[in-house]
């Protein structure tokens, strides 16, 4: 990822902390890991959504997901 790409992501992370703040919700630790790891370049947006998608599907819930991931 080019720093480019890196800070148009943390400014797109603010925004969007920003506009769900209007409505008193703030991301919670797991979200704070799987961004954490998009900013470090371990795993892609598409990953991080593919593998959300595969493992609802299995386990019906989105419970001990970011535990069951090797790059958080």
């Amino acid at each position: 990822m080019t720093n480019f790409e890196l800070e148009n992501m943390k400014k797109a992370f603010a925004q969007t902390d920003a506009i769900f703040a209007l409505e008193g919700f703030e991301p919670d630790a797991d979200m704070q890991e799987i961004r954490e790891a998009l900013l470090a370049g371990r795993v892609t947006q598409a990953q991080v959504i593919r593998e959300k998608l595969d493992f609802i599907k299995i386990n019906k819930t989105l419970d001990r997901f970011n535990q069951s991931r090797s790059w958080i």
